[in-house]
């Protein structure tokens, strides 16, 4: 399709899903209106047993990989998704999210522009007042905390820093410059998409956050533990320091602004007890990230680009095209 005189962006959709084929049908089915916008629809399957079938009858057409040995491992799912994937823009979709109508057309249309090499677009959950946000959406700031706000009803696209997992976009050259995720961010996989945006800007591609291309986060439950519980804040603070070492480096005052910052957060947790318990989680958490950044990091950023076998492989596909047979 042309715009004038200029070639719309194909664009491919890839959703990663582990045991919870009746999220991933929902998904799916909302993407059904936007199938003249989709060039591909690629899912990545961790769970034990396939879905094959029902990714078939609601999507029809749809690229399925079944495999049980990623699970526990979103980005190694979502690199997986790149070996399959066609399009000139590849977006990620979380398999709780509806997408609405023109979600894909105006993904296109945001990547009609040449400097954009990546997009977020706008995830909405339900939340009263959550379409108006008082602070810049998207940003790093200098305290190493990250400013969200990707619900927020914005009146057009802005510069961001970085985007939400749920529902975001990357020019495949630029994924294939990067040689995908870094696929090591364990847990729930907090701030892996962080990581990514953040890797796209520091190549110099402009990020841009699109209110236009809206979807809706409606959350299905972890298969283990509850959202938002202890584990979750554990993984969370572990992955923040890495992400911060591994873009501002180990030795940064960036990173070290954002530790004095949660130790100070602990007295406004409410009574003795809820302090003790933010203590715990903040000191482990921290405490676990600065253990593992002789290995996960260093004292200097990490270049943006990937370079193991991995990232070969993935640079390679995504530079000459996926395979055309349907893995199952």
């Amino acid at each position: 399709m042309r715009i004038g005189d200029q070639q719309v962006p194909t664009l491919g959709v890839c959703v990663v899903t582990y045991e919870r084929p009746d999220f991933l049908v929902r998904c799916l089915r909302s993407l059904a209106d936007e199938r003249p916008d989709l060039e591909d629809v690629v899912v990545v399957d961790a769970s034990v047993a396939s879905s094959h079938e029902l990714v078939e009858s609601s999507f029809p057409g749809a690229t399925y990989v079944h495999d049980p040995g990623l699970a526990g491992w979103m980005t190694r799912s979502r690199n997986e998704a790149l070996i399959h994937v066609r399009g000139d823009v590849v977006a990620f979709l979380d398999d709780d999210v509806v997408v609405r109508p023109g979600w894909a057309a105006a993904l296109r249309a945001a990547f009609l522009d040449p400097t954009v090499q990546a997009v977020s677009g706008r995830t909405c959950n339900g939340l009263p007042g959550e379409e108006s946000y008082h602070q810049p959406v998207g940003r790093l700031l200098p305290n190493g905390r990250l400013t969200a706000g990707f619900a927020a009803a914005l009146p057009g696209p802005v510069e961001v820093d970085h985007g939400i997992g749920a529902n975001m976009s990357f020019r495949r050259t630029a994924l294939a410059e990067l040689g995908g995720f870094r696929d090591d961010y364990p847990g729930t996989a907090l701030r892996e998409d962080t990581d990514m945006f953040l890797r796209v800007g520091a190549l110099g591609g402009r990020v841009v956050f699109v209110p236009g291309a809206v979807v809706d986060h409606r959350p299905a439950p972890h298969v283990k533990g509850a959202r938002f519980d202890t584990r979750y804040k554990l993984y969370g603070r572990r992955n923040h320091v890495v992400l911060l070492a591994r873009h501002a480096g180990g030795a940064s005052p960036l990173l070290w602004r954002w530790i004095a910052g949660q130790f100070r957060d602990v007295l406004s947790a409410g009574g003795p007890g809820r302090i003790a318990q933010r203590l715990g989680v903040t000191l482990v958490g921290v405490v676990w990230g600065l253990a593992v950044l002789p290995s996960a990091a260093g004292l200097r950023p990490l270049p943006p680009r990937r370079a193991d076998d991995a990232s070969r492989r993935i640079r390679a596909v995504l530079s000459d095209g996926p395979p055309r047979a349907a893995a199952q």
